[in-house]
């Protein structure tokens, strides 16, 4: 009886399956196209995924190009991809990822884009803060739905300053808030300067 061919690799002691191998390194040569090859690290994984030739953000040259995410987006437009070692179940955020590769813990906080643009994962384009942070970031460069382009704003800006001026004079919450159909807490919010704050 002849004996069995054994594996080409050297030290492998599997018997030949196919194409000089065994089974185990004819997997890897048809997944990686080498015996050797190991297999992709979740940071591998992750890169592969990424074009560091996108766009350089109009408001913002010095940043130089986003780096665009090329795979799975979600509906706002940011990267996602499966946490490493799932296959289903939630995805995680390829910025918030990008950070953590990085270097960074945004455990609890948010990823903020520098650069506006959803899908970029470039790291220097991304920095921690808080929801805060996020929503005064938001404010200041014109995306949020603050003040009448909240489509469930009962007040107008021109409205906010009348209240303010007449409630520094005086005037009474409670008519305030009946002649302008909102709640007498909202009133002092917009006094004090807690709510409708980019109106100046």
């Amino acid at each position: 009886m002849t004996p069995a061919r054994g594996c080409f690799v050297a030290d492998c002691p599997n018997i030949h399956k196919g194409r000089g191998y065994c089974d185990k390194h004819l997997q890897r040569v048809r997944k990686y196209g080498s015996p050797n090859d190991r297999r992709p690290t979740f940071e591998d994984r992750f890169w592969v995924k990424v074009d560091k030739n996108g766009p350089v953000p109009e408001h913002r040259p010095d940043l130089g190009p986003c780096w665009i995410w090329t795979s799975a987006t979600n509906e706002h437009g940011y990267g996602v991809m499966r946490p490493e070692g799932r296959r289903s179940g939630p995805t995680v955020k390829a910025h918030r990822v990008s950070v953590t590769l990085d270097g960074r813990d945004p455990s609890g906080l948010n990823v903020l884009h520098r650069c506006d643009n959803p899908p970029c994962a470039r790291p220097d384009h991304l920095i921690i803060g808080t929801k805060a942070d996020n929503s005064q970031d938001m404010i200041a460069k014109g995306r949020g739905l603050v003040g009448e382009r909240n489509g469930h704003a009962k007040l107008t800006a021109e409205q906010v300053v009348d209240i303010r001026r007449r409630r520094a004079a005086g005037e009474r919450r409670k008519d305030l808030a009946a002649e302008f159909g909102v709640s007498g807490a909202a009133i002092t919010r917009v006094a004090n300067g807690e709510g409708w704050r980019h109106v100046a």
